[in-house]
């Protein structure tokens, strides 16, 4: 094609057509830019089909890692609402001149556990190291940066590094001294798994008994304490509900912009 131009050119210089020549000399220099720009646009539209799939991964990503963090968000709202019910019932029976408990109190969940929350954050910490700027819509973009950056480390605060609401840490000097864990051997006995194919051994069952009713009911500390730690986990339930709502929310929101996307 070049040299095509070049030949004409020549020929027109040759036959003394100059205003012949400029006319085409500035038609093949207006293809040339056409042909630039053309291939400027197609470039463009490849990076941008490119950033368009590198957004839809991250998406993806994000949407999967925060639908991941919701059994463990479950699981924590379940136990701590066991544990809240037991030292309700465990601060009533303290509180009452009874001297046994009306309903059977589960203390081991009115000691609780010390529990540990762990979200996926991967895909977002991912986000952030290659560029926030390829999620194209900048309102979800937000909604995801508050989700991490604020909603998510206030509950991991509160559940991991705030002493105050560890719960059991407080409560437990208090169960030594007034309980003591009684064993109970127990035979597995689910018949489905009860032949040679399968291991059915013994197991122990530890079961905290109260054995000291007339000081634990006396002691004004211990109750304070339980109360205390009744507003605690109450506060820790209602920002774990608080999260699982986000989340939920934030998943119908990533499911829209990703099928728009894809479309």
């Amino acid at each position: 094609m070049t040299k095509l131009f070049r030949n004409t050119r020549h020929k027109l210089l040759a036959e003394g057509k100059t205003v012949s020549y400029l006319k085409y000399a500035i038609g093949e220099i207006v293809l040339v830019m056409i042909g630039i720009l053309l291939a400027l646009q197609v470039n463009n539209w490849n990076e941008q089909r490119k950033d368009r799939r590198l957004e839809i991964s991250q998406l993806k990503n994000i949407q999967e890692d925060i639908l991941s963090d919701t059994s463990d968000v479950s699981y924590n709202i379940t136990y701590h609402k066991l544990c809240l019910k037991s030292i309700n019932e465990l601060l009533d029976y303290l509180s009452s001149p009874e001297w046994k408990p009306k309903v059977a109190i589960d203390y081991e969940n009115a000691l609780g556990t010390p529990l540990i929350l762990i979200l996926h954050e991967s895909a977002f910490s991912n986000l952030k190291d290659n560029n926030l700027n390829i999620i194209s819509n900048k309102a979800l973009l937000k909604k995801i940066s508050n989700h991490y950056d604020f909603y998510a480390k206030v509950l991991l605060r509160i559940e991991n590094d705030m002493e105050e609401t560890k719960t059991y840490t407080i409560l437990e000097p208090y169960f030594l001294k007034y309980f003591h864990y009684e064993n109970k051997s127990n035979t597995y006995s689910n018949t489905e798994y009860n032949n040679a194919d399968y291991y059915s051994p013994d197991f122990e069952l530890n079961k905290l008994v109260l054995i000291d009713t007339l000081g634990v009911k006396k002691d004004e500390a211990f109750r304070i304490e339980l109360a205390e730690a009744i507003r605690f986990i109450e506060l820790k339930i209602s920002y774990y509900e608080d999260f699982l709502q986000r989340i939920h929310k934030l998943d119908k929101d990533l499911g829209e912009e990703l099928k728009k996307l894809n479309n």
